[in-house]
This record gives C-alpha cells, sequence and structure tokens, in this order.
C-alpha cells in the first residue's frame, strides 16, 4: 500500500473548512469561498520581511496559511498571528491605510487578494458584502471587548500596586519616626 498525497481538489476542501473557521468568513457560501481562491495569489515572505508597514496604502486582504507572522503596532506591541488566519480584512474594506506593522517572524506563505479584486467581489454579490461586513464587526467587536477586559483588568493591577506604594511609604515613614527618636 502506497501513501498519495491528497488530490489538489481534496487539498481545496480542507482548506475551504479552514477558512470557514476565520471570523471574517464565517458562514460564507463554498462558492465565494472558492471564487476567493481563485483570485488570491501565493505569496512567500521570508522571515523578518514586512508585509506592509505603516502609512502604507492598503493592498488587499491577505490569508496566512503557513508560518508565522506578527502585528506590531506602534512599534510596541506584539501580537504574534498563526495560520491560518486573515489579515487586513478592516483596511481592505475600508480603504485606509495600514496603521500598523506585519512582519514575518519565520518564512511565511499568505494569499493575497488584491484590493481591486476584493472589492469587485464585494460589488458583485450585496449578500457577500453583508456578510463579510457583518462578520468584520463581529470580529472588531469581540477584539474591542477583549481590549475592554484588558484595560479592566491593568486598571485593577494598577490600584493594587498604588495601594502596595502608599502601604510601603507608610511602613518608611513609621522607620524613619523610628529612627529620629
Amino acid at each position: 500500500m502506497t501513501n498519495r498525497a491528497p488530490s489538489a481538489k481534496a487539498q481545496e476542501q480542507v482548506l475551504l473548512q479552514k477558512l470557514l473557521q476565520i471570523p471574517v468568513f464565517t458562514r460564507l457560501s463554498g462558492q465565494y469561498l472558492q471564487l476567493l481562491l481563485k483570485v488570491a495569489k501565493p505569496k512567500a515572505i521570508k522571515e523578518g520581511e514586512a508585509v506592509w508597514s505603516p502609512g502604507e496604502a492598503c493592498k488587499g486582504l491577505y490569508i496566512l496559511l503557513k508560518g508565522q507572522v506578527k502585528i506590531v503596532a506602534e512599534g510596541k506591541y506584539d501580537h504574534p498571528v498563526q495560520p491560518i488566519a486573515a489579515l487586513g480584512e478592516v483596511n481592505a474594506l475600508t480603504r485606509l491605510p495600514y496603521a500598523d506593522q506585519v512582519m514575518a517572524v519565520e518564512n511565511s506563505v499568505l494569499l493575497e487578494v488584491a484590493q481591486g479584486l476584493f472589492e469587485q467581489m464585494l460589488l458583485s454579490n450585496t449578500n457577500i458584502c453583508q456578510l463579510l461586513c457583518r462578520n468584520i464587526i463581529n470580529s472588531i467587536s469581540d477584539k474591542l471587548q477583549a481590549a475592554n477586559e484588558r484595560i479592566a483588568q491593568a486598571q485593577g493591577d494598577r490600584q493594587g500596586l498604588v495601594q502596595r506604594i502608599k502601604d510601603a511609604e507608610a511602613e518608611v515613614n513609621a522607620l524613619r519616626i523610628i529612627k529620629l527618636r
């Protein structure tokens, strides 16, 4: 018995199932996702190479298939991204320039759906456009909720630190009083 590589059709079906797990593509028809795959072009990115940089005009929608990238916001915050994930969906929808940077942590493979093709796909089918917009809004909402939870946690941590500093200052003052006697 020989081990045969999965057929191209089987690989496409596996990829379609994985795409449906990405929040941006949830509830989209297989037909639309197949169209998306047909217009997407593979793009290899070497370790340390930027997919995009801050201020750069949006080039389109990306799907990370292999490797790892990180999103660097304001040069401070690194957010690792593992396959399979969509990147740049908000920019592709709004046509806004990128505010952050995406860099390859290791050699990676992405699918790139050029901005013009992405827009053409949205304009050609209002149902798909509505689903994608809802999915993107839900994704943004989830990210905002998680960020708000992190902020609340940080505020709680901050209050705890402020109290510890006050307690330490009171202890130092008490020791000074004792020393002066």
